[in-house]
């Protein structure tokens, strides 16, 4: 027996930017909470709409570390095979839950092939290295125009 599978790729700069709308409303939701400045929110979004562009990541994190040090997260997994055709609202993050003084932050997981002028470019940025949350990721929200799309878990502690 053979067989024979061929995927496309959905991925396009105006279905990044699409999406990418979905994910500034949830910065936006931090905003309100003071767990990130909003100069600092627009910096991460306009950083993960690069990255989504050059198709340099596979996730990203949107991280949350409380007074206490326990941390949890929004993990966005990039789905560009054409098989997300579901698109949620953005919102809905209960972020009332998380104590005053929690603080944000934004981790990214790298793709294999990335090219190197795009890790130049971040670390121009000031990017430096972190780790991703640990946990099981339960799947929360998808955001998507088309077939591509961005997959929002819930990872860590809650």
């Amino acid at each position: 027996m053979t067989f024979t599978r061929t995927t496309t790729g959905t991925f396009t700069e105006a279905r990044v930017r699409e999406v990418m709308k979905f994910v500034l409303e949830d910065l936006i939701g931090c905003v309100m909470r003071n767990f990130v400045s909003q100069e600092n929110a627009q910096t991460w979004w306009d950083d993960m709409t690069y990255l989504m562009t050059q198709q340099a990541i596979s996730a990203f994190e949107l991280q949350f570390t409380r007074p206490d040090g326990t941390r949890g997260a929004f993990r966005y997994e990039v789905s560009d095979d054409g098989s997300l055709l579901e698109s949620s609202h953005s919102g809905g993050q209960r972020l009332h839950m998380l104590p005053s003084g929690t603080r944000a932050g934004i981790y990214v997981k790298y793709r294999d092939d990335v090219q190197p002028h795009v890790k130049e470019e971040m670390r121009r940025r000031g990017w430096g290295s972190g780790s991703s949350v640990a946990g099981v990721a339960v799947r929360d929200r998808a955001y998507s125009k088309e077939g591509y799309g961005l997959i929002r878990s819930r990872v860590g502690e809650w």
